[in-house]
């Protein structure tokens, strides 16, 4: 019988059928839940991949994937407001180009994808 067409688009892996117990303090199970809570992960899954992430497991709320959502459209919406036959002295640009990028710096340390300048390539965003 042909398997289901859920099933094609899954990796295969290996069956998880064992159980890992360990102790801990009421404490700990509660700060373990909250964090799990928080990755948007169940507590087992979420211990799971801390281990074998060496520690190293980077937890994006789901806050802050909102937020991060949020202000790279208030980024956008920013730089559509730029009147390009309007006026304004370098001072005024500066300003507007200032907030438009800080914004969306904001936005790229809050989802991990914040570069430095030598990654930025030391372009700015606005016009000279």
């Amino acid at each position: 019988m042909p398997a289901s067409s859920s099933s094609k688009n899954k990796p295969a892996r290996d069956p998880r059928d064992l159980f890992f117990h360990f102790r801990c303090t009421r404490a700990e199970i509660d700060t373990i839940n909250a964090h799990a809570a928080q990755a948007g992960m169940r507590p087992g899954v979420f211990v799971r991949d801390l281990a074998l992430s060496g520690g190293k497991l980077r937890i994006v709320s789901r806050v802050d994937e909102s937020a991060v959502f949020e202000l790279r459209r208030l980024g956008a919406m920013l730089k559509g407001l730029y009147p390009k036959t309007a006026n304004w002295t370098n001072e005024e640009k500066r300003r507007h180009w200032d907030a438009m990028k800080a914004v969306l710096e904001h936005a790229e340390t809050l989802s991990g994808d914040a570069k430095g300048p030598a990654e930025r390539g030391g372009q700015q965003a606005g016009p000279a």
